[in-house]
């Protein structure tokens, strides 16, 4: 049905070629850069949330 809509919709039918991304979940790992450059740094998301609303308060 999407991609018979993509035929009359330019939007439907980057929708219908994104659609792979909701049937499987999409796993991000820094494994194989960490094995060239050696580690990354990396920032707690505790620490990341807190310093991205004090960013947004100083805006």
């Amino acid at each position: 049905m999407m991609a018979l809509a993509g035929l009359f919709n330019p939007m439907m039918r980057e929708v219908v070629e994104m659609m792979y991304l909701t049937e499987e979940p999409v796993v991000l790992s820094g494994e194989k850069y960490e094995a060239l450059i050696g580690p990354l740094p990396k920032t707690p998301y505790e620490e990341g949330i807190k310093k991205t609303i004090e960013h947004l308060k100083a805006v």
